[in-house]
């Protein structure tokens, strides 16, 4: 929705909600005498016009809309020695649905696709990552891929493609886990100042024992051990 349209929805809106509130108040209410009280100034009397005047124009426009508005299935591409060239809106869908799954890493779970008869094409495509994604990364090579791939079939009428990323069917990291010998030697580098530190340590497929301990000596407790 444009901001235009949005304003005009707001001040119509608004101007239904006090001209009904404006005139249910003398009719019902514990403020009946007061609201029949205010309809004797001028400014009040006259704000109430205008907000009348609004809501009836919109009650009107939408009504014909409701009436007459016709949903667009086919758009206008170009024109051929004197012959329309049009694509259907279930097409442009099914090309966006194509590219964003064509390397196999993501889905199309919805695809939107808002048109006027004679162009003005915007494309809305909701994706689904099998596992975890790079959104900026993936987001832009996606939106490159669909404005190249939709320019093929919609020409210039293509006004507008946007993308959202949806939680991927499997949650992944790209941080593997740390070797059990390095994870010992964190443990043992960060205990400065302790007397001793101990870790286990998992031991490799086919070993004896599945965890040994090992006790490391510091500062002096390991001065004394080196003079016994």
């Amino acid at each position: 929705m444009g901001g235009f349209k949005r304003l005009c929805l707001a001040v119509w809106s608004f101007a239904g909600i006090f001209t009904l509130a404006a005139l249910g108040l003398t009719w019902a209410g514990p403020w009946t005498n007061v609201a029949s009280a205010l309809m004797v100034i001028n400014g009040y009397w006259m704000a109430l016009e205008v907000c009348f005047c609004i809501t009836a124009v919109g009650l009107v426009v939408t009504l014909l809309r409701a009436l007459f508005s016709r949903r667009v299935k086919t758009v206008e591409v170009t024109t051929v020695d004197g012959g329309v060239i049009s694509v259907t809106r279930a097409a442009i869908a099914s090309q966006a649905s194509h590219i964003v799954e064509a390397d196999g890493s993501c889905v199309a779970a919805r695809v939107s696709v808002s048109a006027k008869p004679r162009g003005h094409v915007r494309v809305h495509v909701r994706v689904l990552p099998h596992e975890s994604v790079d959104v900026v990364e993936k987001g832009a090579q996606l939106h490159e891929e669909l404005c190249l791939g939709l320019a093929a079939v919609c020409g210039d009428k293509l006004e507008d493609v946007s993308l959202e990323f949806v939680e991927p069917e499997a949650v992944t990291t790209a941080v593997q886990a740390a070797p059990a010998e390095y994870e010992a030697d964190e443990a043992v580098a960060g205990a400065a100042g302790a007397g001793t530190v101990a870790a286990t340590v998992t031991a490799e497929p086919g070993a004896a024992d599945s965890t040994s301990e090992i006790t490391v000596p510091m500062g002096a407790s390991h001065d004394g051990a080196r003079e016994a």
